[in-house]
């Protein structure tokens, strides 16, 4: 592989929005360091810039430019970018391990990340182009490191791609990494993940680093830290109050890492922004530092979070309005939520843990839960064999009555998995009450019933609305739930003071028209 460095050459047409982020637990390797600071980042042309190649595998690549202190020898770049094909992912960090510039359809993300050589130029900055198929990528970089894995190594992040929440107490869990975006090219297909797209500045909303009052926390003593994430156009006097997701780490993470490096708030607002989630505030918690481990966990939440939050957020006080969210070390915190604390939330999604064996009163709660219950994992989850128990775990739940949607993805144990389940979560599972598809937040008609059919014979440029959205009589859909307000066809004809003959042979195009049409006046 030859890497592309004639900087005279590179077609720098996209700058990407950029965090810096924590490493995964899993994946935590070495000491982590700051990177010295740059001097003059903007003369050097410093950090990661996006590259339209036009050719395979990718039809992207990335440079990264990094300006390392006087006296090192060899640079390499260290980033979550190794593929291999599914089967061969027989155990954690088992895999190909082909580096991205041999990414081939099929492939899936896999551990363990591997080390690129930098070059340096005249200039005195270390550079490295990295073809790189879509989505979000984590790397940091290594000073005169002989390990192809970094192994036992400092990781630097960039300078020039600082995270925008830095840890937030001495010897926080977690690895201090950069983070990067890279779109689809629609002539060279990898992955779709346009939905990770960072969000501009002035369209996003506020991210903050929130400590509160929390007599259980021994670290920090008596105070613990969280982030919340308020949506773009958030109001603090609203009538109607926020729904609020709740979310875990992994171990060896700490608050920040949801979005850090799962980048949950860009996740969330765009699906806001497409009116394909309900607005929502997002808690990015931590479970470091709290005594009583699960349990311990719960309290924490019942106690200290929730209260802060409807203290000082407009947010809902209606457990049906809340939604939580863990994976790994995080995902055994949903399972003891799920099991034993329904009451908490109305939404509930376990991810990439296998919960234990329920008991016949933790099996009745599950059945009452007031929303709805999401499990899920990678496919080639292969730590502690994760994929497999929690298949066959999620057999055992519905055979015993409960109702709940899983929903998995290609991938180990890793954010190339957990950021589409967070996607699928809010988008196709929390905040829509009546379950027709239409968040909450869009949706002008309560309790939809779905299929909404005529009462008799339909007549062409008529429609009746099904799940997949308002259909002629061919059966072709028309228009979408969304468009009409999450309203069916008899709410619409009983709102609008239709006549009977749009009950009995489905609502005239005219008269779904109007209704579309005044609720975007």
């Amino acid at each position: 592989m030859t890497f592309l460095t004639e900087t005279q050459h590179r077609r720098r047409w996209l700058r990407t929005s950029l965090l810096a982020v924590l490493a995964a637990g899993a994946l935590a390797v070495g000491t982590i360091a700051a990177a010295p600071a740059a001097m003059g980042d903007e003369q050097l042309d410093l950090g990661p810039t996006l590259i339209e190649t036009g050719t395979g595998p990718s039809g992207y690549a990335m440079t990264f430019r990094y300006q390392a202190p006087a006296g090192v020898e060899q640079v390499h770049i260290y980033g979550d970018w190794t593929y291999s094909v599914p089967e061969n992912v027989t155990c954690d960090g088992c895999g190909d391990g082909r580096p991205p510039w041999e990414w081939q359809p099929g492939d899936v993300a896999a551990t363990q990340w591997r080390t690129i050589p930098m070059e340096l130029g005249d200039d005195g900055v270390w550079e490295v182009t990295v073809p790189l198929p879509a989505g979000t990528f984590r790397y940091a970089f290594t000073h005169d490191c002989t390990s192809a894995v970094a192994t036992g190594c400092t990781l630097n992040y960039d300078p020039a791609n600082p995270w925008e929440i830095f840890p937030q107490y001495p010897g926080a869990p977690g690895a201090v990494r950069s983070t990067t975006w890279v779109p689809e090219n629609p002539d060279f297909p990898t992955y779709d993940t346009d939905y990770q797209r960072p969000v501009a500045a002035e369209d996003l909303g506020t991210l903050e680093s929130v400590r509160y009052t929390s007599p259980l926390s021994t670290n920090p003593v008596g105070v613990h830290d969280m982030v919340v994430y308020t949506p773009a156009g958030y109001d603090p006097d609203r009538e109607q109050p926020y729904p609020t997701l709740y979310l875990s780490h992994g171990g060896g993470d700490h608050s920040t890492a949801w979005t850090m490096q799962g980048v949950a708030h860009y996740i969330v607002q765009n699906a806001i922004d497409e009116r394909a989630a309900s607005e929502m505030v997002i808690v990015s918690t931590d479970f470091n530092g709290l005594p009583g481990g699960n349990t311990g966990y719960v309290n924490e939440l019942r106690n200290n979070v929730i209260p802060y939050m409807e203290q000082h957020y407009n947010v809902s006080a209606a457990a049906i309005d809340r939604a939580f969210a863990g994976f790994s070390a995080g995902g055994s915190r949903a399972s003891t939520i799920l099991y034993d604390h329904t009451d908490l939330f109305g939404y509930h999604a376990v991810w990439s843990a296998a919960p234990p064996a329920p008991s016949a009163e933790q099996i009745e709660r599950m059945k009452n839960v007031e929303g709805e219950i999401m499990i899920g994992t990678g496919l080639q989850d292969r730590l502690g064999n994760i994929a497999v128990n929690q298949l066959a775990r999620i057999e055992q739940l519905k055979a015993a009555g409960v109702a709940l949607t899983d929903h998995h993805v290609p991938g180990g144990h890793t954010w190339h998995v957990w950021r589409p389940l967070l996607n699928f979560y809010i988008r196709d599972v929390i905040f829509d009450e009546d379950d027709d598809g239409v968040a909450d937040s869009f949706d002008v008609c309560a309790a939809t019933a779905l299929p909404d059919v005529p009462t008799g014979d339909q007549k062409p440029n008529h429609y009746a609305a099904t799940t997949d959205g308002f259909v002629d009589a061919a059966g072709e859909v028309g228009y979408s739930l969304l468009e009409a307000g999450g309203c069916s066809g008899s709410q619409i004809i009983e709102a609008a003071g239709l006549g009977e003959g749009h009950a009995k042979h489905g609502i005239a195009r005219g008269a779904l028209e109007s209704w579309i049409a005044s609720l975007t006046d």
